[in-house]
């Protein structure tokens, strides 16, 4: 995932779904229906999901920082998508009307975090950076929200001189990925779907934590790295809101489709369940494109 140039825009993506729909026919809705059309659009490079669930997470609570969202600010799942250069976004907003369109039949609320050029940065991966939602790693998306006495800059400057590098120099560590966001904007507009929030129930930053498994994440808690940014971040962060990952699955990588992008998430589980290598061939894939694009395999 480590690029020498880095992408021009990231953006992260709160989900949040219709209300008047189940959490399941959210996920099949968005992991099947959904997931296939934004990878055929020009402009857009590489696409992560992270289904999310705040019951299940186990990241370590600090004394004087929120959490948790409020319940009217949690959220259900997190895309990332990245683009090489602010043409190729204009490219994708342009091409992509019938994705922004679908919004409205399974989401409340989509919040587009952006992250401009090195303010999205992947300090050590030593996890596949391409999963496919059969690992078993323990991975968190955690929020940081900045305590309004503390100036952007010494916030930004704590999480990336600081806390990241510190995350990431933990041998329990697999991976940390860090963005800083700018103030929403309506970067990607879903019709009928919120993507605002006030200033005070923003996020200002986010890392991508991935450890190995829950002993793993204990002896991080319980170590150097942990203690050394405790003060720093009770002193920085008004809330520290850490999702658990349940699955996290690529539909697009550097430019590549893959078979969950093609087939959506349930098609790719069944073909991988039982190694159906013939609806893996380029041939086939390409029988569901609207014109022939590399597959990643």
């Amino acid at each position: 995932m480590n690029t020498s140039t880095p992408d021009a825009v990231t953006l992260v993506i709160p989900l949040r779904k219709k209300e008047a729909i189940s959490l399941a026919d959210f996920y099949d809705y968005w992991l099947n229906a959904h997931v296939t059309l934004p990878p055929r659009f020009p402009g857009i490079n590489s696409v992560w999901l992270h289904t999310v669930s705040f019951d299940t997470r186990l990241w370590p609570s600090l004394d004087g920082v929120s959490d948790r969202p409020a319940p009217e600010d949690e959220f259900h799942g997190v895309p990332e998508a990245t683009f090489p250069t602010m043409d190729d976004l204009g490219a994708f907003q342009a091409a992509s009307r019938v994705q922004m369109e679908d919004g409205i039949n399974f989401l409340s609320e989509m919040l587009a975090y952006c992250s401009f050029g090195p303010s999205t940065a992947t300090l050590v991966d030593r996890t596949d950076p391409a999963p496919d939602g059969t690992d078993t790693l323990l991975r968190h998306l955690v929020f940081l929200r900045r305590r309004d006495d503390v100036p952007v800059d010494a916030f930004r400057s704590f999480v990336t001189e600081t806390l990241a590098p510190t995350y990431a120099d933990s041998p329990e560590v697999l991976k940390v990925r860090r963005h800083l966001f700018e103030e929403l904007d309506i970067t990607l507009d879903h019709p009928g779907v919120t993507m605002f929030k006030p200033p005070d129930r923003q996020y200002q930053a986010c890392l991508e934590v991935v450890v190995g498994d829950e002993d793993s994440l204990r002896r991080f808690a319980d170590s150097p790295a942990w203690g050394a940014t405790a003060t720093g971040v009770a002193a920085h962060c008004a809330a520290v809101h850490a999702a658990r990952v349940e699955r996290c699955i690529t539909t697009k990588i550097n430019g590549e489709i893959t078979l969950a992008g093609v087939r959506g998430i349930t098609v790719a589980d069944l073909i991988r369940k039982l190694a159906a290598k013939s609806q893996t061939e380029s041939d086939v894939s390409e029988l569901f494109l609207p014109e022939p694009m590399p597959l990643h395999t």
